[in-house]
């Protein structure tokens, strides 16, 4: 019994760093959607605008902000 109690106790930091990656995959994919949205913003800025992807920036931006936040906060309980 005692043994199977280590081993769960370890597992917690392993989760924790996995999801950390993983996040940070999706904030870095994030960001480079956003670039290349504003490179298009910047040399077609009237399609931009005819196509709605100016929703689109400001919702992908609202998401990193949410993503990094997420992560921040799973990085505090990787340290307790």
């Amino acid at each position: 019994m005692v043994e199977k109690e280590n081993i769960f106790r370890n597992i917690r930091p392993i989760l924790l760093s996995v999801i950390i990656g993983i996040l940070q995959v999706f904030f870095f994919a994030e960001l480079l959607i956003i670039a290349i949205m504003i490179y298009s913003w910047k040399k077609f800025p009237t399609l931009f605008f005819q196509n709605h992807t100016d929703k689109g920036l400001i919702v992908l931006t609202i998401v990193l902000i949410l993503t990094y936040l997420v992560k921040r906060n799973i990085h505090k309980l990787l340290k307790n």
